[in-house]
């Protein structure tokens, strides 16, 4: 699927070039070839390496006593659009941050279980109260979920699969419940079956659909990616190509408030399918949490 985009962006970006350097009689057809041109140069080759830091912030209670910095990416889809060079760009962004906590919401591979390769970066992440991952859909596409979670832990990041943990954080427990990509081993039930109302607790997903569960309404924060901020996205008017989830093109990126429940889902630092994000910048997220 990949090649058969690159091909059709590069089919177009050498046609319309030779047009434009023969023709320049019609103004108006020739201005907007030419706007046509840069902008599916600039969405193709520009815009998808202009990785951003987002800054953010939440409180989990009413009157928090703890702090903490966390890093949240997802959706690296490590293959024919993003390497290790990306991947390393990526890391040393996180650790510019100097987060307390790193959370990786899936996606780790775009194909197959060779493009795990690319993710050796990964290694070098770091931060005092760990970093923490879930897998996504990518990883099971590929028939690599085994390849890519044996590889993070070589690279000392937890895995938290349909589970929880509790963090000793200052004077309080924060509770991290991971759950495993809801389209194939992910179990929102079990995930949160010892969760009481009393915890303070941040759920781990790729699909933001977990929200639709029941299960999740003792989750303070749900964090997700998995829509890429439907990677094209055109201002006033959002996501050009179907979201891939039930909760559909509403739920893009950013906060939102789901039935009480407080849901942020990160447009992430990859693509898939086509290499173009257009008004849709590759994003870390810093997010300062208090709790």
């Amino acid at each position: 699927m990949e090649l058969v985009f690159d091909l059709i962006i590069f089919f177009f970006l050498i046609t319309v070039g030779i047009f434009l350097l023969q023709e320049r009689r019609r103004k108006t057809i020739f201005v907007l070839f030419i706007l046509s041109w840069i902008m599916i140069f600039y969405g193709s080759f520009v815009e998808p390496r202009l990785l951003i830091v987002k800054q953010t912030s939440v409180e989990l209670v009413d009157s928090p006593t703890q702090f903490i910095r966390a890093a949240v990416l997802s959706d690296i889809h490590a293959g024919p659009f993003k390497k290790a060079d990306w991947v390393s760009h990526v890391v040393k962004r996180v650790q510019k941050i100097q987060p307390d906590i790193v959370f990786i919401l899936g996606d780790f591979v775009s194909q197959s279980a060779e493009d795990v390769q690319w993710l050796a970066p990964l290694s070098k992440l770091r931060a005092p109260y760990g970093v923490y991952a879930v897998t996504g859909n990518h990883e099971y596409h590929a028939n690599a979920s085994d390849e890519v979670i044996a590889a993070l832990e070589s690279f000392g990041i937890e895995i938290i699969e349909n589970e929880t943990l509790n963090l000793e954080i200052g004077d309080k427990t924060l509770r991290l419940a991971g759950v495993s990509d809801i389209w194939f081993e992910g179990d929102v039930g079990k995930t949160m079956q010892d969760v009481v109302e009393e915890d303070t607790t941040i759920m781990l997903a790729h699909n933001p659909d977990v929200v639709l569960s029941d299960a999740t309404r003792n989750a303070d924060l749900v964090l997700a990616a998995h829509t890429h901020g439907g990677q094209i996205s055109l201002p006033f008017i959002g996501p050009i190509p179907a979201v891939p989830t039930k909760l559909g093109r509403a739920f893009d990126k950013g906060w939102f408030e789901y039935n009480g429940q407080s849901l942020f889902i990160t447009s992430g630092v990859g693509e898939t399918g086509t290499r173009a994000r257009l008004f849709n910048l590759p994003e870390i997220v810093e997010m300062d949490i208090s709790f």
